[in-house]
């Protein structure tokens, strides 16, 4: 849980930045339309101090709802969205089928959990990495196939950020996902390589697989 962790306190740092950054904006606003911070205040609900905490970037338990009624008072529109960065908490469910995907992979290969994305700013990790001869090998382990395509895609960009060679999806094996990748297989036939047996035998002689594999584990 390493990892998670870091990734979590490195969330920490990067809302204190956005708090400085969204306390300039709220400020600026204001002053463009000439309102006191009383005057905001009084007209987002908040006391004069707590407009100035907030402009500060000093105020950290501020909810977005409370937030978004201030951006309004002061002509802006708070905005906020959310993008995949592979940091969530696993489950047991999940860590219990690395582990079998793992006791099928040569000892040729090392093995780095929950590797980082190398990039600055990056929370973004690869489940499990393997290093083997000439190759690397991103490994994503998916217990549950909501959107494929959109599930292949955040796969894909963590392994080239990653600069991996080779892209391996193993997804757990239960009726629900079958089905999904089944529907999804006309699509993935020609770039990717579905047959694991084959990909499990490669990865079992230590060698990579001819191409980025999606395998049912």
């Amino acid at each position: 849980m390493a990892t998670r962790s870091r990734a979590v306190d490195a969330a920490r740092r990067s809302w204190h930045h956005r708090r400085v950054e969204i306390g300039t904006d709220l400020r600026t606003a204001r002053a463009a339309v000439g309102a006191s911070q009383a005057a905001i205040g009084s007209a987002a609900g908040v006391s004069a101090s707590e407009v100035s905490r907030r402009e500060l970037g000093d105020a950290p338990n501020v909810t977005a709802l409370s937030l978004s009624e201030h951006a309004a008072a002061v002509g802006l529109k708070l905005v906020i969205s959310m993008f995949p960065i592979g940091g969530a908490v696993r489950d047991e469910a999940q860590l219990r089928y690395i582990e079998r995907l793992l006791e099928r992979v040569s000892d040729v290969f090392s093995r780095e959990m929950e590797a980082v994305v190398p990039l600055p700013g990056d929370l973004r990790a690869v489940d499990v990495l393997l290093r083997g001869p000439g190759c690397v090998i991103a490994v994503e382990v998916i217990t549950r196939l909501v959107d494929v395509q959109a599930q292949i895609r955040v796969a894909k960009l963590k392994a080239r950020d990653i600069a991996a060679t080779r892209l391996l999806i193993a997804i757990a094996g239960t009726h629900g996902n079958r089905r999904a990748l089944d529907a999804a297989r006309p699509a993935l036939i020609g770039a990717w390589d579905v047959d694991a047996r084959r990909v499990l035998s490669a990865l079992g002689a230590g060698r990579s697989p001819d191409r980025d594999a999606i395998i049912l584990i």
